[in-house]
């Protein structure tokens, strides 16, 4: 009788009690199945739905409400049972792709096509499929070791080979969503593209593997402008700003504002206000020693560490002026990588009054052409003739922070995953302004990393249609790199079927062992052999082959480096690592399930490619740890 007390309860008791945070959407549902009365309480509750929804996937909230659709009348169940699906609809792409691509180096926009009908809107998917799948491979970064309430295994991103093709997955999905997202922005009256909608939409593009979010990005500059307002208050109380309704303040935040709202006294004390907060305060800087990091252009870390380069500083700094009603613009001209320019001529009745110019990389110091200091040896002062420019639009900020981040992506200090780094920033260059000499070099990528071509080759047809808009000198160019491409495209040759690796008594070692050079001292793993080396003679010549105690008639083995890079090694240069340690290599996955602690356990692709490695593996590491043993008691 005890067991049926909770059937004498009230609905909305039950509903309630099934609200709880600590109850899963698995245990709402196993519950809704003990009795045909529970599961009509369960079923029919709408609101006991929504508030599932939302307990499981609290990210959604956001973009439910900034999509307008919170208070629209929604089958809660419904969306529950469309979100799962299309999860699930994920996964099984997911768990397929190894099998499908683990022979390719990389994969193009093209290979991911028959995605599309999961997420995108016009092949029939839910409206918001999008943001259920991105929600779950983000979910999936972020926490690899949980599971899902549909019983698909959702830990699989603790398989390194899942999460290999996921982040590949994810970087699509995010990608494609954006090229929309571009397009509704440059759509957008001059007045709506802020600079801080466009630096989002860089830092979305370029880290797809993160949750970037405006919602996000926006609340932190509203914080900073509510600081500035109450360091405000406290030195000047009867500042106008203080008798503005939140409505204009509204207006401000959302649309780049013509004039100064103050008169020249009062806008210096705010502007001295935000310098004093953003730069004393919360200690925002200029990093000139990490110029060039990839980081340092993206608003979202800008936000969160304080310290940037004179671009995203002055985004940041421009962005909370415009809630403050103060009239900001960055300099058309090469001083946009060290000012922005407050243009406080154009407030009212202060027509004669000299503008300033804040010197964001250097604590916000405002200098005019008179006490501007000669930049870089310059004779003249930079500012001189800066009226004669246009103010910059946001779309030309993004294209200079575009060309700032391919410099980045092409140093040398960060050389995991570069080339995939370099790829994303040229396609993104390549979206906002199409040019032959940045298709030309994302064609060189894709052959070198034998991708396939088609949706470059389309870009350049689309660009010949469009001629007239195009120099003549220009028109050669793209008709030159479009006959290159198409050549490459015709000398693109089939995969190979995958040809089994028997082991022979020369070869020491097996893939998935953790090596150390004894020349270098880096570790490494392996991850393909070959008896005796198999590179042109051209490569053996180069590295002194023949140089070495046993020449080219000796294993070689492929290696991938702690540091990003992959080399083709002689035996005679290896040894097993003392200390095995994973290895910090972004395409590990494509060989690798599983880390094991002292070696990486190969994934079903690359085990039938070698099938006698892990037991031979398996065994050199026992007699390895042993002979240890041994040593070391002695």
């Amino acid at each position: 009788m005890a067991n049926d007390t909770i059937i004498v309860l009230p609905g909305e008791i039950i509903v309630y009690i099934l609200e709880d945070k600590r109850l899963s959407l698995a245990d709402i549902l196993h519950f809704s199945l003990a009795c045909k009365s529970l599961y009509k309480i369960v079923n029919e509750s709408n609101k006991l739905w929504k508030t599932t929804f939302f307990k499981r996937w609290p990210l959604l909230k956001e973009i439910y409400e900034t999509k307008k659709l919170e208070h629209r009348i929604i089958n809660w169940k419904e969306e529950v049972k469309v979100s799962v699906t299309s999860r699930t609809k994920l996964l099984c792409y997911l768990f397929s792709m190894s099998s499908k691509h683990h022979r390719k180096q990389d994969l193009t926009n093209s290979e991911f096509k028959d995605l599309d009908a999961l997420f995108c809107p016009k092949e029939g998917s839910h409206p918001l499929a999008y943001y259920f799948l991105s929600d779950e491979l983000d979910s999936l970064i972020k926490h690899p070791a949980t599971t899902s309430d549909n019983d698909i295994i959702i830990n699989s991103f603790s398989n390194l080979t899942h999460r290999y093709y996921g982040l590949k997955i994810i970087r699509y999905l995010k990608q494609t969503h954006l090229k929309d997202e571009w397009q509704k922005f440059i759509s957008l009256p001059l007045k709506q593209q802020t600079l801080e909608r466009g630096a989002t939409f860089v830092a979305q593009w370029c880290q797809p593997e993160k949750n970037v979010s405006y919602h996000a990005i926006s609340s932190i500059l509203d914080n900073i402008a509510e600081q500035t307002k109450e360091f405000l208050r406290k030195q000047h109380p009867g500042h106008s700003i203080f008798s503005v309704p939140n409505e204009r303040f509204n207006f401000w935040k959302n649309n780049i504002i013509d004039d100064n709202q103050w008169n020249v006294t009062e806008t210096r004390q705010i502007t001295d206000a935000l310098c004093e907060v953003l730069f004393v305060k919360l200690k925002f800087y200029g990093n000139s020693k990490m110029y060039y990091w990839l980081e340092k252009s993206f608003i979202d870390q800008v936000l969160e560490t304080g310290s940037g380069i004179p671009t995203t500083l002055a985004i940041v700094f421009e962005s909370i002026a415009r809630r403050l009603g103060v009239h900001c613009e960055p300099c058309n001209n090469y001083l946009i990588l060290s000012f922005i320019l407050l243009d406080i001529t154009t407030g009212p009745g202060f027509e004669d009054t000299e503008s300033f110019y804040i010197d964001v990389f250097n604590h916000g110091h405002f200098v005019t052409k008179e006490s501007c200091p000669r930049v870089g040896g310059l004779s003249r002062c930079p500012i001189e003739k800066y009226n004669v420019h246009e103010a910059a639009t946001a779309i030309e900020v993004v294209t200079r922070i575009a060309n700032n981040l391919e410099v980045a992506a092409r140093q040398h200090i960060q050389i995991n995953d570069r080339t995939a780094r370099l790829r994303s920033v040229l396609e993104f260059r390549c979206l906002i302004q199409p040019d032959a000499n940045i298709i030309l070099q994302l064609g060189r990528i894709y052959i070198s990393q034998f991708m396939d071509l088609t949706e470059l080759v389309k870009t350049l047809e689309n660009m010949q249609q469009n001629l007239e808009l195009i120099s003549k000198g220009q028109a050669n160019v793209i008709l030159q790199t479009f006959q290159t491409l198409q050549r490459c495209q015709k000398n693109l040759q089939p995969e190979e079927e995958v040809k089994l690796k028997r082991r022979v008594p020369s070869v020491k070692y097996a893939i998935g062992l953790i090596m150390t050079h004894r020349i270098h001292g880096y570790f490494c793993v392996i991850t393909g052999w070959d008896p005796r080396c198999m590179a042109s003679t051209e490569w053996m010549n180069e590295m002194n082959v023949d140089e070495l105690d046993q020449g080219a008639n000796q294993p070689f083995y492929n290696i991938l480096l702690d540091d990003g890079s992959c080399h083709y090694v002689a035996q005679e240069n290896l040894v097993l690592s003392p200390n095995s340690q994973g290895i910090n290599h972004h395409a590990i996955g494509r060989y690798f399930y599983k880390f094991s602690g002292a070696h990486y356990i190969p994934n079903e692709e690359k085990a039938k490619e070698y099938p006698e490695d892990e037991r031979f593996c398996n065994e050199l590491l026992v007699t390895y740890m042993q002979n240890r043993m041994a040593y070391n008691t002695t």
